[in-house]
This record gives C-alpha cells, sequence and structure tokens, in this order.
C-alpha cells in the first residue's frame, strides 16, 4: 500500500536558485545572491530550530517573513 505523504515540490530544494528566487519575489525582495546565500542560512536556521531535516514553502516562507530585514530590498 502506497502512503500518501507530502510531495517532494511541497519542500524548499535549498540547491535550486529558482525555488529561492521564488520566495525572494513573494516578498518583494532582490533577487540577487547575496540574498540566496541569507536564504541559505536561515533554511539551516530553521531547520535547527524545527528539528528538522526538510521544510515546507509554508513554514519557510512565515520564517522569512518575520526576518525581512536581513534581506536586501
Amino acid at each position: 500500500m502506497h502512503f500518501m505523504g507530502i510531495s517532494d515540490h511541497e519542500y524548499v530544494n535549498f540547491s535550486e536558485d529558482y525555488e529561492l528566487n521564488y520566495h525572494l519575489k513573494k516578498v518583494s525582495k532582490a533577487q540577487t545572491e547575496k540574498n540566496r546565500t541569507t536564504l541559505r542560512t536561515m533554511g539551516k536556521e530553521l531547520k535547527t530550530q524545527l528539528n528538522k531535516e526538510r521544510i515546507t514553502h509554508a513554514e519557510f516562507h512565515a520564517y522569512i517573513s518575520k526576518n525581512l530585514y536581513r534581506l536586501d530590498s
């Protein structure tokens, strides 16, 4: 029997620039290498906080929204 879990595309893939750009665009921040690096750092922090190996786009967006000051406009 196949277990229906969360599909891969609901998790953030931090090695894909376009996924990070999607999150930057969603909060009206510049899609720069510096901002993507900051998002990768924030992703590591959130994984540690939640004690998870993978985080969903919804979890990540909520965290970004609380940390907008860390991103360049």
